[in-house]
């Protein structure tokens, strides 16, 4: 971790760089919002995520880095499988807006973000599920029981069933 001093005299570039960057996903991906198969529009959004996440490692801003990685992930793996659609392109846009939003918010005395990432996760969830990659669960998982157990019994009895109705048309 930098102290102080050392974070201060990176911060002017780290904010520069990653304004800089931000401003080019936001083109490609308003590019991708007009034709959402262009696969120049995805290797730029994905490069810059991919330089976004590697500024921020090299500032130490971990939250960031993360975030933008694992965006990087998920449109990775959604454009392979063709499935950007204009609701995952939506949520693409939130989640770049969220990234910009806490690039502004870093410290500049500390290059600490202050946040936890209870909001990022939940729009990395929402843009996993428009894509078809990942499954927001709304509730927790409640486990079937079956009132009655199925034996061989019944099995055969519906079995036998069958073969008289089958015989008789």
């Amino acid at each position: 971790m930098l102290n102080g001093n050392e974070w201060h005299q990176l911060h002017g570039d780290f904010l520069s760089d990653t304004q800089h960057l931000m401003g080019r996903a936001d083109e490609c991906l308003s590019h991708l919002e007009l034709i959402s198969d262009d696969k120049d529009a995805i290797e730029c959004l994905l490069g810059t995520l991919q330089q976004i996440a590697g500024k921020s490692d090299a500032a130490h801003v971990q939250a960031i880095a993360s975030f933008a990685r694992q965006l990087r992930y998920l449109l990775y793996f959604a454009s392979a499988a063709g499935r950007l659609q204009p609701k995952a392109l939506i949520s693409l846009r939130q989640c770049l807006s969220l990234l910009s939003w806490q690039i502004e918010l870093v410290d500049p005395l500390t290059g600490q973000l202050p946040l936890d990432d209870s909001e990022q996760q939940h729009l990395l969830e929402q843009f996993g599920c428009c894509c078809g990659i990942g499954q927001v669960e709304s509730s927790p998982a409640v486990p079937v029981e079956w009132p009655v157990p199925l034996t061989s019994v019944h099995s055969e009895t519906a079995l036998g069933e069958r073969g008289e109705r089958s015989s008789t048309l």
